[in-house]
């Protein structure tokens, strides 16, 4: 971010605060609860949405050197993420040539080669299949030929992407992150190393997560002890760079920022600023570190949630440790004060007692980002979203 930015974002943030004014739309808004329990609607936003976009699959510093891998299920694709002895970090489908067992069975670690657990077919790094017990028994497989499927993926900006197949028109990272790509270029993410990784399955949906990071208007009433000493109440605002978002949220401190010289101001001293790279990642910057979440969808009712810190390399030993241990419990217990209540609003949703959510007018992002949800479903040449036409404003 650039300077004249971030004193303009600080300006922004202080007329708030001095005006007691929110970033409003005019009216409320209803959205059906369909959207969060359907299964059709489950199906359109994965056929839609997560298949015909770039997803941020794992951070550089978790595939560190040759042989690092990571492992996980990708919409119902066995994933390998590794990094090659070219240095060169592939998206492989974990998935053996020969008849299709996994070939890398643990979550992450470092290899030589991948080799699979039925018949020890082995590959290489690349995916190059290189050994085959008995040989001799296939006449018409040789050695690089009938290699792991690698799927399309690029490394940038601090994560390796995996990029869409098929009917998606997008094939640039570039394309995708648009006039996002220098926000999240000056993070410099590639310059930090992931600490405290934890990933647990809910009974939720998973825009619920993305949702709860895009208000401050719960704070007062379900972090009182935790985040709301420190921020101040319903004072956030966002601007959008075509599907995603980046969110102010001003801290409590901000309010004596005007004791400071304009030019010595910094925002991050005063605000944590949250980014949204649509459809289901939150990177949100902290004075010198982020929490990254991701939000992956499982099916309608059920999504794995996925916490990470992004802090400086090397920082997490010696007397610095203990810092970032309590960084890390103040940060995750925000986080499960959160996934506890949208774990109750889903139970809610399942009873019948509403059939849409009112967004107030405060909560302005909440209807920009499902808004973009709608766009995407009901693009060109698409039969349509599920229930989206005719939700009217109002509650």
């Amino acid at each position: 971010m650039d300077r004249t930015e971030e004193l303009r974002l600080l300006d922004r943030a202080l007329e708030h605060l001095r005006n007691k004014r929110k970033q409003l739309t005019e009216n409320d808004t209803r959205v059906g609860v369909e959207r969060y329990r359907s299964p059709d609607w489950y199906r359109a936003e994965i056929e839609r949405v997560f298949t015909r976009l770039p997803s941020m699959l794992v951070h550089t510093s978790e595939i560190p050197e040759p042989g690092s891998f990571v492992t996980f299920e990708h919409f119902g694709r066995p994933l390998i993420v590794t990094r090659g002895h070219d240095g060169t970090a592939r998206v492989l489908l974990n998935a053996c040539r020969h008849r299709g067992a996994r070939v890398e069975p643990d979550p992450s670690g470092q290899r030589r080669h991948f080799t699979c657990g039925y018949h020890a077919w082995r590959y290489e790094l690349d995916g190059t299949l290189s050994a085959i017990p008995s040989a001799h028994c296939f006449p018409g497989v040789e050695p690089g030929t009938r290699n792991l499927r690698e799927c399309p993926s690029v490394e940038a900006y601090g994560f390796v992407w995996l990029m869409p197949e098929g009917r998606s028109e997008l094939k640039d990272l570039d394309e995708f992150l648009g006039d996002f790509r220098r926000d999240i270029e000056d993070l410099n993410l590639a310059d930090f190393d992931v600490y405290g990784a934890e990933s647990h399955e809910w009974d939720i949906n998973w825009k619920l997560v993305v949702e709860g990071t895009l208000e401050g208007y719960h704070f007062p009433f379900l972090h009182t002890k935790s985040a709301n000493p420190l921020f101040e109440p319903n004072t956030f605002f966002f601007d959008s760079f075509g599907p995603h978002l980046r969110s102010i949220l001003p801290k409590r401190s901000i309010n004596f920022i005007t004791e400071t010289e304009r030019d010595e101001r910094r925002l991050l001293s005063v605000a944590n600023v949250i980014h949204t790279v649509f459809p289901n990642e939150t990177v949100l910057h902290q004075s010198d570190h982020f929490l990254w979440i991701t939000s992956h969808p499982l099916g309608p009712t059920r999504t794995l949630v996925k916490l990470r810190l992004l802090v400086p390399p090397g920082s997490t030993t010696g007397e610095d440790a203990e810092r970032w241990e309590d960084n890390r419990k103040l940060t995750y217990q925000v986080q499960y004060e959160d996934l506890e209540i949208y774990r109750e609003i889903q139970r809610g949703l399942a009873s019948g007692a509403n059939e849409e959510h009112c967004f107030g007018t405060q909560e302005f992002a909440l209807r920009t980002y499902n808004d973009t949800i709608e766009r995407y479903l009901l693009g060109p040449g698409e039969p349509g979203a599920p229930g989206a036409p005719g939700e009217p404003p109002g509650c």
